[in-house]
């Protein structure tokens, strides 16, 4: 029986007229390894022919079942709270937005808390990140 599930994730784009940025600078710098990377020209799957039309540098937690969103975010927060200087010199120098996703995929109306814990708005103010919460029924 499938149940509710939640996934965060972080990343990094072009700002303004920024499609394009150097990937393995990021990772580089923040010293994680993203879950997914793609660049601007990039196909999106095999079997439709469009292309991203923007590089994206990607770090998701992992998909759980659960109906609390601190056990999706604070794992995000645990890896890059230290990396705030670094995240938004990053933002500086090439140009960058952040923004934090917060997916959720609802089954027979399991319906998660939607509480963020101070914290993790802390981080996400100290880096001017986007807070996203997409949720699919």
């Amino acid at each position: 029986m499938q149940k509710t599930t939640l996934y965060a994730y972080i990343r990094f784009i072009g700002k303004d007229d920024i499609d394009d940025f150097p990937l393995e600078v990021v990772t580089e710098r923040l010293g994680v390894q993203p879950t997914e990377t793609w660049r601007v020209g990039d196909r999106i799957n095999n079997i439709v022919s469009r292309a991203y039309s923007f590089t994206c540098w990607k770090y998701e937690s992992e998909r759980l079942e659960t109906l609390d969103a601190d056990d999706v975010l604070l794992p995000i927060l645990n890896v890059f709270e230290s990396k705030t200087d670094i995240i938004n010199q990053l933002k500086e120098e090439l140009n960058l937005d952040v923004q934090i996703e917060l997916v959720i995929t609802m089954i027979d109306g399991y319906t998660p808390g939607l509480v963020i814990l101070p914290e993790f708005s802390r981080f996400a103010s100290s880096i001017n990140a986007f807070i996203d919460i997409d949720m699919y029924v």
